[in-house]
């Protein structure tokens, strides 16, 4: 699998603390682990939000991480609250 990040995501992330960043650091790598087996890993929360393809996973309890698939590539676009995400959806 390959990862894409945003430049707006990439903005996103450089605001996190520490803490959160390597929270985000390891999901992303546990991401096609969570996807191929999905109910092992029910604490991640992963779910389809938006019938363009855009998923969501939780970074702890806090943040909420949101990215597009597509065949094999996972492309980062947003992380934020819930209330964030919320926002972001409407936009679209």
């Amino acid at each position: 699998m390959r990862f894409r990040f945003l430049e707006a995501f990439r903005r996103q992330c450089r605001d996190l603390n520490l803490r959160e960043r390597a929270a985000l650091l390891g999901l992303v790598l546990d991401l096609q682990a969570t996807l191929a087996d999905p109910h092992r890993h029910s604490g991640a929360g992963l779910r389809k939000l938006h019938s363009s393809g855009i998923w969501e996973v939780r970074v702890g309890l806090s943040l909420r991480l949101l990215f597009r698939l597509e065949d094999a590539e996972a492309t980062f676009i947003f992380v934020g609250s819930h209330d964030e995400v919320k926002r972001f959806l409407k936009s679209l």
